[in-house]
């Protein structure tokens, strides 16, 4: 995940940057540089957490917590309901995604899967027939319907659980 780049006395040379050496010589130091490149970072992620579909982002570093698939959001009652919970899961601080496109439910669950949100909430004229959403994690640990008036209580205390799922893992003292 790291980088190192020597540079030389290039730079140091251009800034006129020197130190008395053990001869009292005036030299130009060697230069280099080290870093954690995001990219890579998010490489090794990947590599170590994904499936055949698609990375399984941990909550604390997903582009983001939750995907709202709004299936057939032409339908008015879909869409309404998809805003709705969008709107009141922003409101408590979620990082969300609604995906209201006129694709099918394939093409959608595909790129949800792309995207590795670690919250799934299913929206459509079947789920609204049965006065629920479908919720689930992207790596297929919860799956369950849930009630419309329940729903945004229900996502934030998940989201919640995720992140202390992380954070238990990390140790207190390196």
């Amino acid at each position: 995940m790291g980088n190192i780049f020597q540079l030389g006395r290039r730079y140091t040379e251009a800034m006129g940057m020197t130190y008395d050496d053990e001869n009292g010589n005036r030299v130009n130091p060697i230069m280099g540089c080290y870093g954690i490149g995001v990219g890579r970072l998010m490489a090794s992620v990947c590599e170590e957490k994904h499936d055949q579909y698609g990375p399984i982002w941990p909550i604390t570093i997903a582009p983001w917590e939750v995907e709202i698939c709004a299936l057939r959001a032409d339908n008015a009652q879909v869409k309404a309901e998809a805003s709705q919970l969008y709107d009141a899961l922003t409101r408590a601080g979620a990082e969300v995604l609604l995906d209201d496109r006129a694709v099918s439910a394939g093409f959608m669950f595909s790129d949800a899967d792309l995207f590795g949100c670690p919250v799934r909430v299913i929206i459509s004229p079947k789920t609204l027939g049965r006065g629920v959403i479908e919720l689930a994690t992207r790596d297929k640990s919860v799956k369950e319907d849930v009630a419309l008036a329940d729903a945004p209580a229900r996502i934030v205390a998940l989201i919640q659980q995720l992140k202390d799922d992380v954070w238990a893992k990390v140790p207190e003292s390196l």
